[in-house]
């Protein structure tokens, strides 16, 4: 996916003579070096592995600046992003938090820490289980909780001798008094933001072996005010960010100023268009021997506002359909899938390869944080579908290849605009990073695709290998981040 931050996008404008072009430095990015003032975590669970035994997930927050931080922690269950937990963190200089989700006797999920830095609330020494007050009463069971995804936003910062930046940090490992970090305070006392957060998050099979890791991906120049919310607040949320985006695509820099809809804000716009993609890309693995298996995360994190909104019925682009409980807002995705020896394409749906097949939908996007499995057809060859996490949230792809590649896009032949964005009329300026020709403004511009963040998880499974008379544990994962191409017209 091409990235950039802020550094070194001045560079590229200072280059082509509008350095001094409005909104420029406050227009919301996906950061290339993974550094932002938002931190979007793909994927949580405490479901258990094909072999029954339940996965633990661990998260870290970082604070790279000399600043003392007020960050809102926010997890969302997978089918819609019904908020199931929030609560405030506040970072110290060069400060990391950690936390462990863990799954609860009822089969939800709960989160622990031991981590010293102030928040509010504070941790119980048990931790807090995931709560289902936000889920619809038709389908409000614990156990929606046990997956989704999770956000962190950077609310504001506070001076060394503000009374939170006194109290919040550490000396020998432990803040001076977190009963004086208060909500009054922190709103009394914010600054604006500025970034330099980073995070990651580890899913493992403590049982079984094996561990995913992931970088969160870091949205920088999200919001240039301060906007500390305490608990009882929905915000701050996507729909709060300043409503400019910056995306690049090949040599050119796309910058829009987006309008007011859908519901909940400009924000929202400026923020799916940085994270559209118009199709996706990564391997697979279904190799007999290692019994290995390959699992998709697909997570549309600003999905939840177009798709479910009290107010009206109407389904709002880029989507075509809206949520209903138990069934999803389902989306069609077109693909091909390759095996390693640039094997003839199979064709999962409709694509732009020629001759063409009947185009249509095929497997379908349903969920927020989507989990897609492939297997191998016929099921006697190989592994018939793979749902590495045991999520309940799950699709599959059937392939006849043991391992290779694949591209799920957004948009099929019979309808190229299916998912796109239209920005407001005249509201994008197109700049030529390499220089060689003036920017053009006041243009017309669409985004195609689907905001989506996401990574592959590959497990290997051996069983027990005997060496020198020793019994070892022969059980792997790995993961890779999704390649994600863009389309701006």
């Amino acid at each position: 996916m091409d990235t950039f931050n802020k550094k070194s996008l001045c560079v590229a404008l200072a280059a082509t003579g509008v350095l001094g072009a409005a909104g420029v430095a406050q227009a919301v990015n996906v950061s290339a070096d993974g550094l932002g003032n938002v931190l979007i975590y793909p994927y949580y669970t405490v479901n258990k592995d094909v072999n029954g035994n339940s996965f633990n997930t661990l998260m870290s927050v970082v604070n790279t600046t000399a600043s003392t931080k007020a960050v809102k922690v926010r997890f969302r269950e997978g089918k819609n992003s019904e908020e199931v937990l929030d609560f405030n963190v506040f970072l110290s200089p060069f400060d990391v938090w950690t936390a462990s989700i863990t799954p609860t006797s009822a089969g939800g999920g709960k989160i622990a820490t031991s981590d010293t830095s102030c928040t509010i609330p504070t941790f119980p020494t048990g931790g807090v289980d995931f709560r289902t007050l936000q889920l619809e009463t038709t389908d409000n069971a614990v156990t929606r909780t046990s997956e989704g995804y999770f956000e962190v936003f950077e609310m504001a910062t506070y001076t060394d001798t503000s009374v939170i930046g006194i109290n919040s940090k550490h000396s020998a490992g432990v803040p001076k008094d977190c009963s004086k970090v208060t909500d009054a305070v922190a709103i009394t006392e914010q600054q604006a933001p500025n970034g330099g957060l980073f995070g990651g998050v580890q899913i493992l099979s403590p049982a079984g072996g094996g561990m995913f890791s992931q970088s969160a991906t870091a949205l920088a120049n999200f919001r240039s005010a301060a906007i500390y919310k305490d608990t009882g607040s929905p915000d701050p949320t996507y729909g709060n960010a300043d409503p400019v985006s910056n995306v690049i695509v090949g040599k050119n820099l796309y910058q829009t100023t987006w309008g007011a809809t859908p519901v909940g804000g400009a924000g929202f716009n400026a923020v799916t268009a940085t994270l559209m993609a118009n199709a996706v890309t990564n391997e697979y693995v279904l190799d007999i021997g290692s019994k290995s298996q390959t699992t998709w995360i697909v997570t549309q994190p600003t999905k939840f506002n177009y798709v479910k909104i009290p107010s009206t019925t109407a389904v709002i682009a880029p989507y075509t359909s809206r949520y209903v409980t138990k069934v999803g807002a389902c989306e069609n995705f077109y693909g091909i899938v390759f095996n390693r020896e640039e094997g003839s394409p199979q064709v999962i749906t409709g694509t732009d390869f020629s001759p063409q097949p009947t185009p249509g939908a095929g497997p379908q996007l349903c969920w927020e944080a989507q989990s897609v499995g492939f297997g191998q057809s016929p099921s006697t060859t190989g592994t018939a579908s793979s749902n590495v996490f045991g999520s309940a949230n799950h699709n599959s792809i059937s392939t006849p290849y043991a391992n290779g590649w694949s591209t799920l896009g957004f948009n099929g032949v019979l309808n190229p605009s299916e998912h796109s964005l239209a920005a407001t009329a005249a509201a994008t300026t197109v700049v030529d990073l390499t220089g060689l020709s003036a920017p053009l403004t006041s243009q017309n511009a669409t985004y195609f695709g689907l905001p989506v963040v996401g990574f592959a998880a590959i497990t290997y499974q051996n069983d027990a290998i005997s060496i020198s008379g020793k019994t070892y544990l022969s059980t792997f994962g790995g993961d890779f981040a999704h390649h994600a191409t863009k389309k701006i017209q």
